[in-house]
């Protein structure tokens, strides 16, 4: 008997949709939004891509498959 024991690793977690990616990329981006908004979803942004910049490639990468799909 084989007991398989997997622990949810960070580096497994799924990506917010992608809509929700830009939406959080302008929100970040415009200065019209109070400050405590835009940390908070530069926060989430650096969560799940490392940094804004790697989340703009992310879209970047990814937007037109998301077009083409649709």
């Amino acid at each position: 008997m084989v007991l398989v024991i997997t622990f949810k690793d960070e580096n497994m977690q799924e990506l917010p949709p992608i809509a929700l990616v830009k939406t959080w990329l302008e929100v970040v981006q415009q200065l019209d939004f109070p400050i405590t908004i835009r940390e908070k979803r530069g926060k989430l942004l650096t969560y799940y891509f490392g940094s804004i910049k790697q989340a703009q490639r992310y879209v970047e990468d990814n937007d037109d498959y998301c077009q083409r799909a649709s």
